[in-house]
């Protein structure tokens, strides 16, 4: 938690270790008894915040049967993630957007069973049933996460969002319903 919060106040490159251990009740240092560096603690870090962000959204998407709920679910969940994680959003996001390929590819590795979620709990099913139109899914996951994100990154420092997730569930469900000229 510590890490956490250190992380999304500083960035990875202002963050420091004697603040982390310090914040965490220990003495300076004592990190490293755990993390061999600060990229290691990073590291760990991002797979801690991904597992806990999937899951989370995951348990909330299986409530709903119907593959129209569960998107809708989906971007609820997200958002209600990140408002409640907002430090974690924070890192996770800068993450993401940041230079480092390292913890880009460690993030994109962290979010594949989000990925997942979505082509195999949500967009295969809707194309099966015949509520979503036929699209590539892999490719169609990846435009619904960078949508994902956007409404994360819409949340401001008191965790109010400027996009409600309501619509833009709605706007892709438009999308998804639509003529397969708009994905093609």
């Amino acid at each position: 938690d510590a890490a956490t919060v250190e992380f999304a106040r500083a960035g990875y490159d202002g963050a420091n270790i004697n603040r982390i251990s310090q914040a965490a009740g220990f003495a300076k240092g004592t990190v490293y008894n755990y993390f061999p560096s600060k990229r290691a603690l990073m590291l760990s870090l991002i797979d801690a915040i991904a597992a806990s962000h999937h899951q989370f959204v995951a348990e909330q998407v299986w409530q709903e049967l119907d593959p129209v709920r569960r998107l809708q679910r989906f971007f609820q969940a997200g958002l209600d993630w990140i408002v409640h994680n907002l430090s974690q959003g924070r890192v996770m996001l800068s993450m993401l957007n940041g230079p480092d390929a390292e913890f880009k590819q460690r993030m994109g590795q962290g979010y594949q069973p989000m990925h997942r979620l979505i082509i195999d709990d949500i967009l295969a099913p809707g194309m099966v049933q015949g509520l979503f139109r036929p699209a590539d899914p892999a490719a169609t996951a990846g435009l619904l996460m960078t949508l994902y994100l956007g409404i994360g990154s819409a949340v401001d420092d008191e965790g109010r969002s400027r996009l409600a997730p309501e619509w833009v569930a709605a706007f892709v469900l438009d999308g998804l319903r639509g003529s397969s000229l708009a994905l093609a």
